[in-house]
């Protein structure tokens, strides 16, 4: 090849790359420019559907276009992560999950229309939800400490209460008695109402891993006694209340909420959603009204939310089988 047509060659290869930036730029500044499908894996009015529509209404007002929710509810979750997976990776479809779903469904369930290290991106984390362990007063325990010497001298006869089988609130009491080294007895309810209802009526001993917002009202009453408390908080929430991985290393499982969107969304269209999701998130109205929800605003990059669901779904294999968590 002579010199001339080396230089033509790498004359059209430089005009290319800078037509497919330029106009990977442009595409990313005219976005979103339709209404957004945002997947909610949860039913109509239920707390993640309330939280969801919290943010993306906000996200709304950002980007001034509609993100509209989809509820698709159904099998922890698993329903709503299939849609997504399949959806076309051009930022038009969205998934607002829980971590649940991507790092415990996976060794729970023996199919998965989806794989959550393959087929997801992640946009950016929105929410943690902060957790307290509560005894009845009649269990006669005031700390963790004496909460698993009672179990120990007592196996296989204290009960605990969850949200549901494969809930947030039963992995992280199994993660809780996992690193502990004993065991309960775990009744599940259908939701996290009715299973604090059942610890502040001595049904059971414990509220396994039950939301601080549900929790603290009956907390502050005397109803229920809080002996650790999971996740983020300020120094005025629960301040006698230690926090449970002080009590035992490793045993502390916080549910998140984040924004993914299918596997080869472009990185200008991820980024920018990245910068409106934080803004959403962390304005004070939103962060008033999670608050109320007893939810703390949580944004982060991309890469820091692709790394920490790695990290959770090593985690979330290795909880699965040691313990036998199931969701029947």
């Amino acid at each position: 090849m002579t010199n001339a047509k080396r230089l033509s060659h790498l004359f059209t290869s430089i005009v290319v790359s800078g037509a497919v930036f330029f106009s990977c730029a442009a595409s990313a500044q005219e976005y979103p420019q339709k209404p957004v499908r945002v997947i909610v894996p949860n039913s109509a009015g239920s707390l993640g559907d309330v939280v969801a529509r919290l943010i993306f209404a906000k996200l709304s007002e950002i980007l001034a276009q509609q993100f509209v929710i989809d509820n698709r509810a159904g099998a922890g979750g698993n329903i709503g992560a299939e849609v997504a997976a399949k959806a076309a990776p051009d930022g038009y479809s969205l998934i607002f999950a829980v971590n649940s779903m991507f790092t415990i469904n996976p060794f729970i369930y023996s199919k998965l229309g989806f794989d959550p290290l393959r087929d997801f991106a992640g946009v950016s984390m929105t929410t943690k939800v902060p957790y307290v362990f509560v005894v009845h007063p009649s269990l006669g325990v005031r700390s963790m400490d004496e909460l698993l010497r009672l179990v120990k001298s007592r196996p296989g006869q204290i009960t605990y209460s969850s949200g549901g089988n494969g809930h947030a609130t039963h992995i992280a009491t199994a993660m809780l008695l996992w690193k502990a080294g004993v065991n309960m007895v775990h009744v599940p309810y259908k939701g996290t109402g009715p299973a604090m209802q059942a610890v502040m009526t001595g049904e059971v001993g414990m509220g396994g891993a039950l939301a601080y917002g549900l929790a603290l009202p009956h907390i502050k009453s005397g109803r229920v006694i809080p002996l650790a408390f999971v996740g983020p908080r300020s120094a005025d929430v629960l301040p006698g209340v230690p926090d449970v991985s002080t009590i035992i290393r490793g045993a502390e499982y916080v549910p998140w909420q984040a924004v993914f969107g299918p596997t080869g969304m472009p990185p200008a269209v991820i980024k920018k959603l990245n910068s409106a999701v934080a803004s959403a998130v962390v304005a004070p109205d939103t962060k008033s009204k999670l608050s109320d929800m007893g939810m703390t605003a949580e944004a982060s990059s991309p890469g820091e939310l692709d790394q920490l669901l790695k990290a959770e779904y090593k985690l979330g294999r290795e909880l699965v089988k040691a313990t036998g968590l199931k969701i029947d």
